[in-house]
Parts: C-alpha cells; sequence; structure tokens
C-alpha cells in the first residue's frame, strides 16, 4: 500500500505469507477520481509469469538471430529441415540431408561449392588430390574384366531389348544385333571390338559379369 503521493507506506504490517485466492486492494487516482481496485495474487502472478515468459522468449531469439551467420554463431534449420546459414538478410541452405530408410543411410549433401582442400574421408585425402587424379585419366567407360584387371572400353555398345540372359550366356532375340556382336543358334557371340556394360567375353561368347 502507498500513499496518495506513491510513497510506501511503511507503517502497515507486512503479510508473511499469501495465497492464489488473496486480494490485493489498490488505490488508484485517475482524471480527477480516485478509486479502490482488488486484484487476486493469482491473477496479478499469472500476468507477470506471462510478461517474463514473452520478455524471454523474444531475447531469446533476438539472441539466436543475432548469431546467425557470425564467427562463433549458430546454424538454423530451414522450411525444408536443411541446414542453413545467414546472408545477412536471410537462410541460405548449405547442406541438404536426405533422411536414411530402411535400405538406405542417410545422406548429406553441400549445396555450397566445397574448397579444394576439402578433407574427404578419414584418409587426409583432399579433394584437390582426388580432382587431379580424375584428370590424369583419358576419358572413356572403365570396367574390370574377369581378371580383375581395369580396362577402357575404346566402344561401347547397347544391347537390343529383348536379348536375355540364360545361365550367365546372352542370348539373343529377334531384333538385330549391333556391330561385334553375331549369333551362333541362339548364343550371343562378340568379337571383342565393342565392349557392352554388364558383359564379358568369355573365349568369344557374351556372357554377364560376375557370373
Amino acid at each position: 500500500m502507498t500513499s496518495a503521493s506513491g510513497t510506501p507506506i511503511t507503517s502497515l504490517p507486512l503479510a508473511s505469507s499469501v495465497a492464489l485466492t488473496d486480494t490485493l486492494l489498490g488505490v488508484v487516482t485517475s482524471g480527477g477520481e480516485t478509486t479502490a481496485q482488488q486484484v487476486s495474487v493469482g491473477i496479478l502472478g499469472s500476468a507477470i509469469a506471462s510478461d517474463a515468459a514473452t520478455a524471454a522468449g523474444n531475447n531469446a531469439a533476438a539472441t539466436v538471430s543475432a548469431m546467425r551467420g557470425v564467427a562463433g554463431g549458430v546454424a538454423a534449420l530451414d522450411s525444408a529441415g536443411h541446414l542453413a546459414l545467414s546472408d545477412g538478410a536471410k537462410l541460405v541452405s548449405v547442406l541438404t540431408v536426405t533422411s536414411a530408410t530402411q535400405s538406405t543411410p542417410a545422406i548429406l549433401s553441400p549445396d555450397i561449392p566445397l574448397s579444394d582442400q576439402t578433407q574427404i574421408g578419414t584418409g587426409g585425402t583432399i579433394l584437390a588430390d582426388i580432382i587431379t587424379r580424375a584428370d590424369a585419366l583419358p576419358s572413356g567407360t572403365y570396367y574390370v574384366d574377369q581378371n580383375d584387371i581395369v580396362r577402357r572400353a575404346r566402344t561401347v555398345g547397347t544391347l537390343p531389348d529383348d536379348v536375355t540372359v540364360n545361365g550367365g550366356v546372352y542370348i539373343a532375340g529377334s531384333s538385330t544385333l549391333p556391330a561385334g556382336l553375331t549369333s551362333e543358334g541362339d548364343v550371343i557371340i562378340t568379337d571383342g571390338t565393342v565392349y557392352f556394360p554388364n558383359t564379358w567375353n568369355n573365349n568369344g561368347v557374351l556372357c554377364a559379369a560376375g557370373v
């Protein structure tokens, strides 16, 4: 309780405890009229707690926003759940996250260019090393033969859709076979001049790779 001037009246006794149902009495003067108003401790406490929670939330949000995109700051998730950083005005996705399934692991795909010093794996290999090795290889199609030797195909062909496999041996359909292939009966024979993916030359017989 205070006087009309707002000075606390110290002579009044102080309550040693309060309950939510207790009522506070205030004398308010406004527009020349003085009235007494009552408010329960419960309502007053709820209002104070609500205002405090709102202020705390706003402060936390402002703090996080200020830390986005700065050194030692924080990242965030965009609307798709991908890792994003701020460019000073908006969030920009930097890492796409593909969720795992029962048959495939989760995949993290960078959405921004990687430095050539980015380390790949745990063996210390950097991206620049991989690029250098790739550039050193002639372009073309490579495959592993039945002797586990890596070979580069001079010419790559495509088998007709009606070709089938029987016991690991390719069987011709009714379509005309492409260059490099003939047939003896239904068995497809290769002269070795054209490489057909997922096949190997078994002494002239075109067979399924790995069989």
